[in-house]
Order: structure tokens, then C-alpha cells, then sequence
């Protein structure tokens, strides 16, 4: 599938959603954009959490880590 038509299908299926949002925030796009920065930097101050409450490999020295998109 070209790069193209991947992102049209992507665009087109998050449109209700992204839709959702702004509605949600009564249409101030800035307090919509606001709320899912926020919600990013909570999310991954809980990945970085749960890496450290991984166990840790003793044996080989090798701490196990999330891989990030």
C-alpha cells in the first residue's frame, strides 16, 4: 500500500474521533490540542514507571525496557 493511501484510510478513520474531541471542548481546538498533550505527558510518565518497576535481568545485567513508537 503506498504512504499516500495509508494516510488518507488513517485520516478518514480518525476524523469522527478527532471530531469528538473538538466538540468535547466545545470547539476550541487550542483546549482540545491542550487536553491530549496533557494526557501524552501523563501516559508516559506511567510507561516510565512501569520501566522501572521491571524486574530487572541480575544475572546478565540486562534491564528490560518498552520499545516507543
Amino acid at each position: 500500500m503506498r504512504p499516500q493511501i495509508a494516510e488518507k484510510l488513517a485520516e478518514e478513520a480518525l476524523k469522527g474521533e478527532v471530531d469528538a474531541v473538538v466538540a468535547f471542548h466545545d470547539g476550541d481546538v487550542r483546549a482540545a490540542i491542550t487536553t491530549l498533550l496533557l494526557d501524552c505527558h501523563h501516559l508516559r510518565l506511567q510507561l516510565a514507571f512501569a520501566e522501572r518497576g521491571m524486574s530487572c535481568d541480575m544475572t546478565r545485567g540486562r534491564t528490560q525496557t518498552v520499545e516507543r513508537a
